[in-house]
């Protein structure tokens, strides 16, 4: 049943490609599939390739090939993806020495960036784009994700982390079968994180345990020195982060400097000042050497560990410990909580994320899936029809407040003919993710330099502003404004994607939406778009001109030479468009 069931899903994915190739007009079947399998991915929470950028680069003779970048300023850590697609009509075996092959052509390719042997490339090619985006951030990165990428299915195989002069380099695997068991367990994937202090460090963790008589989780109180919480980050980086927090420290950038001044100068009062670090774990192992009693225990090994408050605290450390300074001094208080009741696991860490957090300008239940504002928009979605002129209406859009709930709904229909019926009723083009209709909504704003610095991190800013009260609460109008602002947004993707400009589409389209918000807003009226599900040719021709714009816009920045991407992310780039504007606008 399984096997049916992979290659039921095999084949939705294939077509899934093929339709995105023709809807997007992309200038490879490649593409397409690496648009739609990190999409996948990034739904169900694989973050370290959120905001991935894509390239087709390949050189076969010397087995070198890179299909994507990524990279996490906080964590200091790039990513780097190959991929292989097999459009045949069932999937074939990968085994170790193809899995090998194409991880080390992306080994190779990093290798080729640190020797400057890709500094001769075509200064217009993929391979040269993507160096030259490595090449600024070397300085800055501490560890190399290597993640393969395919619609095939690979033996259980990963190569062993390896280092490359001072990176450490981890490699990972991602094939169809996994990518089916990702969305179809409703549960966002992880592999536990082993700890092994004794066997890796050298050393263990003497706690307390609190006197809690609880059939749900044991709680351990302690020290940890700071060179030791410094060299598991480092060897770990952000898989030591439990993932509702890492959204939040990326969206907040850079270590606090109030926290490295400390470290710096009064090492020894860093305990007295710090609040420490709140972690969770599913299980732990004790040192057999050490005496251990009721209230004292020596850990050796933590499972799964996860730090869910103080992350700012460990990166503070970390980058002290980068600089060579002393750490001799630091000692951090850390409290363990050990989840023993695995039924309740998943609510358990989302209700210590929130509370240890709470002292945060931003929650953590404010990126939560189960926000009430997701959930009414969901209900809303499953009970409200697109109209029609004559007859019943029958086709819908799907608002997917949790990550892979189309496919799993898709999945729930039981005969080829009740999903057939079911596609022909919300077609996937017509799923929207709560983040991508974050984007939509958040561009028409007027916030498109939130929105180029990516989903994650646009979609923290839209919650804070549900929070606030600054976004409508659900009801159908609201629903309905939210689908014209989708539609508005596709069309846009679809213009841009004609005038051929030949880079920053996506910061293009953002910016468009943002000036049609703001002074085209008279035009853009939700029902109508709502009851025609397309918008109007003289909105169309507003969408061209203002692309011409905007290009221009781009094309001459302030400062010259300067990284238009990044520059797409400040407020300055929005605030001189519109000065621009309205300047041109008075001709």
């Amino acid at each position: 049943m399984m096997a049916q069931n992979l290659q039921d899903f095999f084949c939705e994915f294939n077509d899934d490609v093929k339709k995105y190739q023709i809807e997007h007009e992309t200038s490879t079947i490649n593409q397409s599939f690496k648009e739609i399998f990190l999409s996948y991915l990034n739904d169900n929470g694989i973050d370290n390739l959120q905001d991935a950028q894509l390239y087709d680069f390949q050189k076969q003779s010397e087995n070198i090939k890179l299909d994507g970048v990524s990279y996490s300023e906080f964590f200091q850590t790039l990513t780097l993806i190959v991929g292989k697609y097999d459009s045949k009509n069932t999937y074939a075996t990968l085994w170790k020495k193809d899995i090998d092959q194409y991880l080390k052509a992306g080994l190779k390719y990093f290798k080729s960036c640190i020797s400057g042997d890709l500094e001769n490339l075509e200064h217009s090619s993929d391979g040269y784009e993507a160096y030259t985006y490595i090449k600024e951030r070397l300085n800055n990165i501490q560890n190399v994700n290597i993640i393969f990428i395919t619609n095939d299915i690979s033996k259980n195989y990963i190569p062993e982390d390896c280092k490359f002069k001072d990176y450490v380099i981890k490699f990972d695997v991602y094939d169809i079968e996994r990518l089916h068991r990702i969305i179809f367990s409703r549960n966002t994937e992880s592999r536990p994180l082993i700890i092994k202090l004794k066997e890796k460090y050298s050393t263990s963790l003497k706690m307390i345990k609190a006197p809690i008589n609880s059939s749900t989780y044991d709680c351990f109180i302690g020290a940890i020195s700071g060179e030791l919480l410094a060299k598991i980050y480092k060897d770990e980086g952000q898989a030591l982060i439990q993932k509702n927090v890492r959204s939040y420290l990326q969206a907040t950038g850079s270590v606090n400097k109030g926290i490295k001044k400390s470290l710096l100068n009064e090492p020894d009062m860093f305990m007295a000042y710090n609040n420490g670090i709140s972690t969770i774990a599913d299980g732990i192992k004790f040192d057999d050497e050490f005496k251990s009693d009721d209230v004292i225990v020596s850990v050796s090994e933590i499972i799964g560990w996860q730090i869910v408050n103080g992350g700012q605290t460990t990166a503070s450390i970390f980058n002290v410990f980068k600089g060579q300074n002393d750490l001799d001094q630091v000692s951090v208080q850390i409290k363990l909580i050990v989840i023993k009741n695995t039924n309740e696991s998943n609510q358990i860490i989302s209700n210590i994320s929130k509370y240890a957090n709470s002292q945060n300008k931003i929650n953590m239940s404010d990126f939560n899936a189960n926000d009430d504002y997701h959930i009414e928009m969901e209900n809303i979605s499953r009970k409200i029809f697109i109209p029609v002129e004559k007859g019943k209406p029958t086709e819908q859009w799907f608002y997917e407040r949790a990550r892979g709930q189309y496919l799993v709904e898709l999945n729930m229909q039981n005969t080829p003919k009740a999903k057939k019926e079911f596609k022909e009723r919300i077609p996937k083009k017509r799923c929207i993710s709560k983040a991508v209709a974050a984007k939509c909504i958040m561009a028409y704003k007027g916030y498109p330099y939130y929105v180029s610095r990516g989903l994650e991190t646009n979609f923290i800013f839209f919650s804070s502003l549900i929070q606030e009260g600054k976004i409508d609460k659900p009801s159908n109008e609201t629903y309905i404004d939210m689908i014209s602002k989708v539609i508005l947004f596709q069309s846009c993707d679809k213009i841009v994607s004609d005038l051929n400009f030949g880079g920053y589409k996506a910061q293009i389209n953002y910016y468009v939406v943002a000036l049609i918000g703001k002074y085209f807003s008279d035009r853009i009226i939700p029902q109508e778009i709502w009851q025609k599900q397309i918008i109007s040719p003289d909105v169309a021709s507003i969408i061209e001109t203002l692309s011409l714009k905007v290009w221009f816009h781009f094309s001459n920045p302030t400062t010259p030479g300067v990284n238009i991407s990044q520059w797409c992310k400040k407020e300055d780039c929005w605030k001189l468009l519109q000065e621009r504007y309205e300047k041109d606008a008075l001709k």
